[in-house]
């Protein structure tokens, strides 16, 4: 018999999925903001506990970083200067000239980025700067047939357009402290609106140790949102269509390593990461499978939370085939990381684990989730962006699983990947039987990477919510059911019993090397100091 927090997946499901992940077709509003209190209250604490060992990483990759820049350079200059890259299918892809950045004036405008922070970056010892990147993008086309397996022809079609777009960087304020690794976030535009995801889930992450982040406008959707919003300071942005989405993701990553002294504040970078979530993902599994091969422009790629398929190479909405795995002769490290809400139409791509891809499926979690929604919320209250800044309302509680904890552990395990440190550890799929998740007495998954607010729970968390303003927005975000305190007490007898077991759940995980020291901490003293009903 199912569970009845058991969800049900139909062609409904499907469609919704497609147009999430794929077109930008919702609007969404802000959400409220769901993040635990508790939760809130220990993150200043753990950051103090995990700055030694996050110092430790930095100092150790800014030696590597040293050794390495002189390569990093050779290899941009030797991209600029070739006319011409040939693919081992012998396409040929027309390399364009190097973009040009130039830094948005603070004062421009409204006197503040779209999009931009709401973290305490002082605090924390970062800054947040705005540019401009202008130059000619390039489309590409199809070469061959293209399979599921991943190995997907293309070459650059010659016909180049101007175009302007807009980098939001946050860096290290203190340039010593860069451990030599960029993050590029391709931003999400599912609800109209770029959407720095990566960065909400996994800040703390990457300003204690010491990463760069670069958010990419790489969609017309978002261009033209940043002009509408405020044309005075995005007077300029332009993106003819999103066939151009793929050259300029590729030139962001050309502009970090060649422009880093503007960029970043400091000497270029060792290592260019590419990332991004949704339909995001989406986009980046086709840039893995047929971009990359010709347009070597990043060390590594995270791909998070997309389905079973990926995006058109130009312009549409469904790009066949319908089941997309990453290749397995990729040339750079893949990693995917998927929600419980993901799993379901992502399903049909899983692939092994091999040599140059990676799989996590995380238990518990949601496509988006409460503390993200909370840094969206204040933004979107700020900017104004989307529903004239409204919040949304779900039926449930939004889900309030620690995705962040998965999500910084896979950064920490792909940074070492690209500097030949060792391939993160391998992590089991959730659990599914006829196509549904499967799920314990309590109603939370089975199988799946696992962390410890899941083994040791306090409530059941759903992939799916429902409710709110726009339509398919809640189906995202997920729901958190308390479980009752006869329930709890049945689980953990005391106070006491309850740290030890969320102990346990969290040596576990670590143990796995799917959760950091510095967040078992942080979850630790967030055991310790949340009461039972």
């Amino acid at each position: 018999m199912s569970h009845p927090l058991r969800p049900r997946f139909g062609a409904g499901w499907r469609m919704l999925a497609l147009a999430v992940l794929t077109p930008a077709a919702l609007s969404l509003p802000a959400a409220p903001a769901q993040a635990s209190t508790a939760q809130a209250s220990t993150a200043q604490a753990s950051t103090a506990q995990a700055s030694t060992a996050q110092a430790t990483h930095a100092r150790a990759t800014r030696a590597q970083a040293t050794r390495a820049q002189a390569a990093s350079v050779q290899v941009g200059a030797a991209r600029a200067a070739t006319a011409h890259t040939t693919t081992a299918q012998g396409a040929s892809a027309q390399v364009v000239a190097a973009p040009v950045v130039s830094e948005v004036p603070p004062g421009a405008g409204h006197g503040r980025p779209v999009g931009a922070t709401v973290v305490d970056l002082a605090a924390r010892g970062y800054q947040e700067r705005e540019f401009l990147m202008s130059g000619r993008a390039d489309t590409f086309q199809k070469v061959g047939v293209w399979t599921s397996g991943g190995q997907w022809g293309a070459r650059a079609t010659g016909t180049v357009q101007d175009y302007t777009t807009r980098l939001l960087v946050e860096r290290p304020a203190d340039p010593a402290r860069f451990n030599g690794t960029v993050v590029v976030e391709w931003l999400n535009v599912s609800f109209g609106v770029d959407i720095g995801v990566e960065w909400s889930q996994s800040y703390e992450h990457f300003t204690r140790a010491g990463y760069a982040y670069v958010g990419v406008t790489a969609q017309k959707v978002g261009a033209d949102k940043l002009r509408s919003l405020d044309p005075a300071r995005y007077g300029q942005v332009s993106l003819a269509s999103d066939a151009l989405s793929y050259s300029i993701f590729a030139q962001a990553a050309e502009a970090v390593r060649a422009d880093a002294a503007a960029l970043l504040g400091t000497d270029g970078p060792v290592k260019v990461l590419a990332a991004g979530h949704s339909q995001s993902a989406g986009r980046l599994a086709t840039f893995a499978n047929a971009i990359q091969p010709i347009v070597p422009a990043y060390d590594g790629i995270l791909i998070h939370g997309r389905g079973a398929g990926a995006a058109p190479i130009g312009e549409g909405v469904i790009a066949l085939p319908l089941t997309a795995r990453i290749r397995t002769d990729s040339a750079v490290p893949v990693f995917q990381i998927e929600s419980e809400t993901d799993v379901r139409t992502f399903a049909d791509a899983r692939q092994a684990d091999g040599a140059r891809v990676r799989t996590w499926e995380v238990a518990g979690t949601s496509h988006a989730d409460a503390y993200g929604l909370a840094q969206y919320n204040a933004q979107n209250a700020r900017d104004r962006a989307i529903n004239d800044g409204r919040p949304i309302s779900c039926d449930r509680p939004v889900n309030a699983m620690t995705w962040r904890y998965a999500s910084n552990t896979a950064y920490h395990h792909l940074d070492r990947w690209v500097r030949g440190l060792g391939a993160p550890p391998s992590g089991p799929p959730i659990s599914l039987l006829l196509g549904s998740i499967r799920r314990d007495v309590d109603g939370n998954a089975l199988g799946g990477v696992r962390l410890p607010d899941l083994d040791a729970p306090l409530a059941a968390y759903a992939p799916t919510n429902s409710g709110g303003e726009v339509t398919g927005a809640c189906l995202l975000l997920g729901a958190t059911t308390p479980l009752s305190s006869t329930r709890i007490r049945q689980l953990y007898p005391t106070q006491q019993d309850y740290v030890a077991a969320f102990t346990r759940a969290a040596d576990r995980a670590l143990a796995a090397g799917h959760l950091l020291p510095a967040d078992h901490a942080e979850a630790v003293a967030r055991a310790r100091a949340t009461p039972l009903p």
